[in-house]
């Protein structure tokens, strides 16, 4: 390895450190002052996608863009707010319900479910012979200590939906001001990203001759997230909404809740749909009922399909995101800090993988094309 390729790694691994620094610090910024940012982080966000909207349609109709704007922040709002308070009310109720029906059933049923489990464990160690008494003793208390545990997780279940919904209650006033200052901000950040989209450059310290080259990786790189995520979340809506219509065509209680769980399980690749439709299936076929694991057999024949149809068309452009990197920052993340911790990884993955495509972090494979000369 010469001195040239030793430099050249060494360059490209201060670039993955400093980058690793200057990411961490502003998550750990972002997130901890995040309750009290909200309001502007999502104006700013919707100002970004409403700025964009408004100069389309007034070059495209020939209308100034004063006339337009108020319009059409007012009728995006009201199509967000109405969608985003029906899904609200309609999956608070359902998981309501689902919480009493869970504490209910262990109430009712939780002796004869240790009873069940213990006789099936019983009986699997009566088929194995020279077994030391020791480990089937250890083996009961354990399966019995297991069975507690379930029972008192599902009888808090109560206590938990109890409490969430007095502190929903009583952040009702927060909310309407969080909303409040959202609408106003987006209003006010909408009118000055269009008439200067790049205007938070004057607080960066950048030189003159670095901006436009700085105003150039930006754009590429907020045009391919923005496109990559709206994307991918329509994809996912479109398979919670068939997944919902699916599971009330069946008669499977909690369609909604069930429906969003299984757009959540469709973020995880492999897996996918999968994850939500078999256990469903299984427990309905336990139950002697054929119909309906028939059914979501036939459900998850026309999502796969129609995955393959709708989502080229959908998702215009893709971060080439491998599968494993996704399940390994989801897995690590949740043991770090739960759900914090995966947010954590998955945005380092997407923002690594956007400065190699925006070549401001070089890649290895790079150099190994110039030591081979392009020979494979």
């Amino acid at each position: 390895m010469t001195n040239g390729t030793v430099k050249d790694h060494m360059k490209r691994y201060d670039q993955i450190i400093i980058y690793f620094v200057c990411y961490t610090l502003i998550f750990i910024i972002f997130t901890t002052t995040l309750r009290y940012t909200i309001p502007f982080v999502l104006a700013f966000i919707f100002a970004s996608v409403l700025s964009r909207l408004i100069r389309g349609i007034s070059s495209k109709l020939k209308i100034d863009q004063k006339y337009i704007r108020l319009p059409i922040i007012i009728l995006f709002f009201g199509i967000i707010g109405t969608l985003v308070t029906m899904l609200a009310i309609g999956i608070a109720n359902q998981a309501v319900r689902f919480g009493v029906a869970v504490v209910n059933y262990f109430t009712d049923n939780g002796e004869s479910i240790m009873f069940w489990f213990n006789e099936k464990y019983h009986w699997l160690i009566s088929q194995i012979e020279n077994l030391d008494p020791r480990l089937i003793e250890s083996g009961n208390q354990m399966l019995n200590s297991a069975l507690m545990s379930i029972r008192d997780i599902s009888l808090s279940l109560g206590t938990a939906i109890g409490k969430f919904s007095v502190i929903s209650i009583t952040g009702i006033p927060s909310l309407l001001l969080v909303i409040i200052f959202t609408v106003v901000c987006t209003f006010l950040f909408t009118r000055l990203m269009i008439k200067e989209p790049h205007f938070l450059l004057k607080y960066l310290p950048i030189e003159k001759e670095n901006k436009g080259r700085f105003i150039g990786i930006l754009n590429e790189g907020k045009d391919m997230v923005i496109k990559y995520a709206l994307s991918y979340l329509l994809v996912i809506f479109i398979t919670g909404l068939i997944s919902s219509f699916g599971y009330m065509l069946l008669g499977i209680p909690y369609a909604l809740l069930l429906g969003l769980v299984t757009a959540f399980l469709d973020l995880l690749p492999i897996l996918g749909v999968s994850a939500a439709y078999v256990p469903l299936g299984v427990y309905y076929f336990a139950h002697g009922n054929i119909v309906v694991p028939a059914g979501l057999i036939i459900l998850w024949v026309i999502v796969a399909v129609g995955r393959n149809v709708w989502e080229p068309r959908i998702v215009a452009s893709t971060l080439d995101m491998s599968p494993i990197i996704t399940i390994m920052a989801i897995f690590i993340g949740l043991k770090l800090n739960g759900v914090l911790g995966m947010f954590y990884l998955m945005f380092m993955a997407v923002g690594f993988k956007v400065l190699q495509k925006v070549n401001v972090i070089d890649t290895f494979a790079n150099n190994i094309n110039d030591q081979t000369g392009g020979v494979e």
